[in-house]
């Protein structure tokens, strides 16, 4: 059937795909951007150290703060984008006695559940940033406010994947293909 000639709900489908589509599109985009540049980052900055302790026997000092800094926005991106690629661990127990209704009631509830969560964890973060806001690092001067944004972001970007999941399942045929992982697309 032709775009003009869809019915109203089939163009809602599509709309809401494509949003779909867009949405994680721009997560994993953020999600590699901050994994490549925490990992690039706390690598320069670890050579540096290496490099002029080896030419003048004295390190520079901010380098061993780079990755308290930078590892939790490398873990969070990380996390983010296996649960965007379905490769978290997850029991399926349940899913082998479900018929098709049963699954998709089940992992729509599954993404109600972690989409709550995930966004009131990104809100008491929130208190926590303010909590850690005064303490800083000695030698940066950075405060810890921005570790724990890592968290923050990290807990949003969560949130947004079971949202984005939750509509997935709503317009897939079969629930169990959502977010299913593909063996074949690591390599």
């Amino acid at each position: 059937m032709s775009a003009l000639c869809a019915s109203p709900a089939e163009a809602r489908e599509g709309l809401a795909a494509t949003a779909v589509k867009w949405v994680d599109g721009a997560i994993v985009a953020a999600s590699v951007a901050l994994a490549i540049t925490s990992l690039g980052a706390m690598f320069a900055s670890l050579m540096a150290e290496v490099v002029v302790r080896y030419f003048t026997n004295q390190g520079l000092g901010w380098p061993t703060e780079m990755p308290n800094i930078l590892f939790p926005w490398l873990v969070m991106s990380g996390i983010v984008l296996a649960a965007q690629r379905g490769q978290h661990i997850a029991v399926t127990a349940l899913n082998a006695l479900l018929g098709r209704r049963g699954n998709r009631v089940l992992l729509l509830g599954q993404q109600v559940l972690v989409a709550a969560t995930f966004f009131y964890l990104a809100w008491i973060g929130l208190d926590v940033i303010e909590i850690t806001g005064s303490e800083e690092f000695p030698v940066t001067g950075i405060t810890a406010r921005w570790a724990y944004l890592a968290l923050i972001v990290g807990f949003v970007g969560l949130g947004l994947t079971a949202l984005t999941t939750f509509v997935r399942l709503v317009l897939a045929s079969d629930p169990l293909a959502v977010r299913s992982h593909h063996i074949e697309e690591d390599v």
